[in-house]
């Protein structure tokens, strides 16, 4: 049965469904193709610590309403707004609050599976990523974009990017990249495909199992799950040029990373439009979210979620983080000034101190489950990565 009730603008644009054992979120804010707001986020919590703890709950679906979108991200427009204006609590309230709607999607007990059809980005990537099912569909879209906007990937992408195969993670972090349908299953995003207009009755299957075993949910998800395609080949968009990434992504330091793709032969079209697509970033935030990712492998879920609490109130405080939200995402120029304008301009020692050594005014992240702190995945569905075939 949909819940209509609506008590504030995060209840409208998160709708529920309580049908038999299973339960629904919906996100509902189709006009801004699901970006969260703080309420939404908010909302989103207060249901999944409520079906938590209910008896009457064993698995738990997130899904959109827009076939467009399952989520394009955060309403950072907001936040910067609010930021500007002086309002710098409510400005990294979002961003706590966020960060513990991430850690409960990670730490949860129950089966929880996200129907990740349409475009998944940032905001909509936390939501989705540490979830234990992750379904895509030939219309999900991923991507990271945070640098294009004079950010980093958040949302946990510290934890998670660096966990991914190779200098992939790396790689998706630092030029945005989109991975489409397929995609997502190969790259260790989603941990199942099936075709779009299944979904329906999936989530039926989902909510009448009676059961949170989650060997029974795969199993059941499986049942949906579309085959590779008959020839046996993989449609893997990075396939081609996989040990390309690894080759030139391997780096610590930005400026060699670029190197390598001014050197690469082997992949000459995809090296060029690879360094014009970092030429547009922001050259602060590829420092930074290098540093950031190279630190993720140390950090378990807890730390590295709280890493990135004191990124985001630093990268607050520039001015580049504004000045990309404003000409991408406000007066849409799409010719942001950065500053520094290159990446020998960025001082990576003067970086690091302000960015990992010092603490920000509001630091503190209080976890809903504080005893919840993994280093690796709880939960391993879906196909096993290039490290874990290298090891049998």
């Amino acid at each position: 049965m949909l819940s209509t009730e609506s008590k504030s603008d995060g209840d409208r644009n998160v709708l529920t469904i309580n049908n038999q054992t299973g339960r629904t979120l919906v996100l509902n804010r189709p006009k801004a193709l699901n970006s969260l707001t703080g309420g939404m986020v908010d909302a989103i919590k207060r249901h999944l610590v409520e079906w938590r703890q209910s008896d009457l709950c064993d698995v738990v679906v997130i899904r959109s309403n827009n076939p467009k979108a399952f989520c394009a991200g955060g309403d950072v427009v907001e936040v910067s707004k609010r930021w500007k204006a002086g309002d710098h609590g409510a400005a990294m309230g979002f961003f706590q609050s966020e960060y513990q709607m991430n850690h409960l999607v990670a730490s949860y007990e129950k089966p929880l599976v996200a129907l990740i059809d349409g475009y998944t980005m940032g905001g909509g990537v936390g939501l989705s990523v540490h979830a234990a099912f992750r379904v895509a569909t030939e219309k999900s879209v991923f991507a990271m974009p945070e640098t294009r906007i004079g950010f980093f990937p958040d949302v946990g992408a510290t934890f998670f990017l660096s966990r991914m195969d190779g200098e992939t993670g790396v790689y998706l972090g630092l030029t945005g990249e989109w991975l489409r349908g397929r995609d997502l299953l190969y790259a260790g995003i989603a941990t199942h495909y099936v075709s779009s207009e299944r979904l329906p009755m999936l989530e039926k299957r989902l909510q009448e199992l009676g059961t949170r075993d989650h060997a029974v949910v795969n199993q059941a998800i499986e049942e949906f799950a579309s085959q590779a395609e008959e020839s046996g080949t993989i449609e893997y968009s990075l396939a081609g040029v996989r040990e390309a990434i690894d080759r030139c992504f391997r780096y610590n330091r930005m400026e060699s990373i670029v190197e390598a793709l001014k050197q690469e032969t082997e992949h000459r079209e995809w090296a060029q439009k690879t360094l014009e697509t970092l030429g547009k970033m922001s050259p602060s935030s590829l420092k930074l979210t290098l540093e950031q990712l190279r630190n993720g492998l140390r950090l378990n879920i807890q730390q590295a979620l709280m890493l990135e609490l004191r990124l985001a109130e630093k990268r607050l405080a520039s001015a580049d983080m504004h000045e990309g939200i404003d000409a991408l995402l406000v007066s849409k120029t799409n010719k942001p000034e950065w500053s520094p304008k290159t990446l020998e301009e960025v001082d990576m020692n003067k970086l690091h101190v302000e960015y990992f050594e010092s603490l920000g005014q509001y630091s503190v992240l209080e976890f809903i489950d504080p005893q919840v702190a993994f280093d690796k995945y709880p939960h391993a569905f879906g196909l096993p990565s290039e490290r874990d075939i290298a090891d049998v």
